[in-house]
């Protein structure tokens, strides 16, 4: 009798334990370590002729495909929300103090409006207004994930104006990354770039930064606003204007990841 009621405690106590969820983490733990699913994207594209009113008259030429993040919803509310915001950006002159249309294609209406109304008051301008712009994955992975945009605009004038501009997003987040989040020490990182940039553009080690023609304020060399991270390398992109003449075009520097990891939070 003392075994089989020993025997039945045992069995008991068994249960108990299963019963228990506090006495199941390798369940939960398995839960937790399954596979996220991967971010999706689709191309959405937009032209004048998507613009109302411009199927009846002549409008000036515009020509967006941007990327649109579709499943996982709250990260890819954040996602979508700040590069559009970007976009729109890349419409609104920064001298006028006007608010951001609410959105891309509000801002490709008044880039519109815009041109009839410089028509209106210069009837004999040849000029026309073109906008272009374009973006592409250009790296992923399990933490981050890069977005490259081209683009270009003509609003009259001697020419107009095309840059690269990068966006960094967490992939766990959908929030966008600075350049301070993606650097562990900025320090090492800006005076190795500065060495590989002195290499390139054949700048003497002894001589300001500026010596052979460039433009760099207080004469210091300064990382560029667009630096991309991809598999094997670190991308700097300094924009027309950004450190040189517009003749100059983009200056672009790339460095091996495997030199700079040490500096690198991805």
């Amino acid at each position: 009798m003392k075994k089989i009621a020993l025997l039945f405690c045992l069995c008991f106590a068994f249960t108990g334990c299963l019963d228990d969820p506090k006495k199941q983490p390798a369940t939960e733990e398995k839960n937790n370590n399954q596979p996220k699913e991967e971010l999706a994207f689709t191309t959405v594209a937009l032209n004048s002729k998507t613009i109302e009113g411009c199927a009846e008259k002549e409008c000036p030429r515009v020509q967006v495909s941007y990327l649109k993040a579709e499943n996982r919803p709250t990260i890819s509310e954040n996602i979508n929300r700040i590069n559009e915001k970007n976009l729109i950006g890349i419409f609104s002159a920064p001298e006028e103090k006007k608010p951001d249309p609410e959105n891309l294609e509000k801002a490709i209406e008044h880039f519109i409006t815009d041109y009839f109304s410089f028509k209106e008051e210069f009837p004999e301008s040849p000029a026309d207004y073109e906008a272009e712009i374009s973006q592409e994955m250009l790296y992923q992975n399990d933490s981050l994930f890069v977005i490259k945009t081209n683009f270009y605009l003509f609003t009259g004038g001697a020419h107009g104006y095309g840059a690269t501009r990068f966006q960094h997003f967490s992939t766990t987040t959908g929030n966008d990354l600075t350049q301070a989040d993606l650097l562990s020490d900025k320090t090492a990182f800006t005076a190795y770039a500065e060495k590989k940039f002195r290499e390139k553009f054949n700048i003497p080690s002894g001589e300001t930064i500026n010596s052979t023609g460039f433009f760099f304020d207080d004469n210091t060399f300064t990382l560029p606003e667009n630096m991309a991270v991809t598999n094997d390398s670190i991308q700097l992109v300094y924009n027309r204007y950004e450190a040189a003449s517009y003749a100059e075009g983009e200056l672009k520097l790339s460095l091996p990841k495997s030199e700079v990891q040490q500096w690198i939070n991805y």
